[in-house]
């Protein structure tokens, strides 16, 4: 039997590889220069700025880090109860019996799951840029599900 027909051993993880890195590095640029720029000015016109402009700037930087480790944290997670997908928005939990199938075409920037109620949800945690490991992620997971959503009349 190959690795490819084996269903992986629970719980497992699918993680974006390129996603945590980019975030990092743009908050870390981004952080670095709004500092740079607001040390890098005149002490006279930084002081031009009112308290209440001064928080304003400091909160959408906040927002936008905030927003990059959210898109660094996606992930997938796979354990005997069903599926976990941490995306940008929000954390959905899934039974195994909800999960009708995973989608993931040709120019799709992430998987997608196919909900039992007709929804599907996103799937942030393996994601095209990530390239053949993301499709390798998306045919385990597909597997994966085939298995833990057999019924009689499947066999």
């Amino acid at each position: 039997m190959t690795n490819e027909t084996l269903e992986p051993t629970l719980p497992k993880t699918w993680r974006p590889r390129f996603m945590p890195i980019t975030a990092v590095i743009l908050g870390a640029v981004l952080v670095g220069a709004s500092l740079g720029m607001w040390f890098g000015m005149p002490s006279d016109t930084r002081d031009a700025f009112t308290w209440p402009q001064t928080l304003t700037i400091a909160a959408v930087l906040l927002i936008i880090v905030g927003a990059l480790y959210l898109l660094g944290h996606s992930r997938l997670r796979a354990d005997e109860n069903g599926l976990t997908v941490v995306n940008l928005v929000g954390i959905h939990h899934l039974a195994w019996a909800q999960v009708v199938s995973v989608r993931f075409r040709s120019g799709d920037p992430w998987a997608r799951l196919d909900i039992d109620d007709g929804t599907s949800v996103p799937v942030m945690g393996i994601q095209s840029s990530d390239g053949p490991r993301a499709r390798a992620a998306a045919k385990e997971l597909a597997r994966l599900i085939a298995a833990r959503t057999r019924t009689v009349r499947n066999d």
